[in-house]
């Protein structure tokens, strides 16, 4: 997300500013992931994981979405303010992912993090946002904070594992 923030607040009917001007705004979305880190860190003492990314993912869902049906200051203020929010995202995902998965941890955080594409939305978000524009191309990270809210409420909860062949055997 941050790296389309500069065009996206230079645009005409969205920020009317200068690249040099709009990448000084830059500095507020990562400032607000910071923020956003160090607040969730402190949440999480008190509110379940799976409640406050649910709470991140909504909150990240419906400015995605108020930046894309908006137009001025308030599209540009939606998306900054993106980064408070998406800030505990991933690390806390990562914790739910490996929960309850015992002396298979390790090869569990290992495939998760192979798993995620390094980048590769962000490259389809630049493709999108060629085709119908960079506002409507954010419509890409809104269906992935849904995809988040749907983890954090349903997807992340434990089940038992299929019992081992050998003991079942026996």
């Amino acid at each position: 997300m941050g790296s389309t923030l500069v065009n996206f607040i230079s645009m005409p009917d969205i920020g009317a500013m200068s690249h040099d001007r709009a990448a000084d705004y830059l500095v507020l979305f990562w400032g607000g992931a910071m923020v956003g880190r160090f607040l969730g860190a402190g949440v999480m003492r008190f509110v379940s994981a799976e409640r406050l990314l649910a709470i991140a993912s909504i909150g990240a869902l419906a400015l995605s979405l108020t930046a894309v049906t908006t137009g001025g200051r308030l599209a540009m203020w939606c998306l900054i303010s993106v980064g408070l929010f998406h800030s505990i995202m991933f690390p806390t995902i990562f914790t739910l992912a490996i929960r309850g998965l015992g002396p298979l941890t390790e090869e569990g955080s290992g495939l998760l993090i192979m798993a995620i594409a390094g980048g590769a939305l962000s490259a389809l978000q630049g493709v999108i946002a060629d085709h119908v524009g960079l506002q409507l191309s954010y419509l890409l990270p809104a269906a992935c904070y849904a995809y988040v809210l749907f983890y954090a409420v349903w997807g992340s909860r434990q089940t038992s594992f299929p019992p081992d062949r050998k003991t079942a055997e026996t």
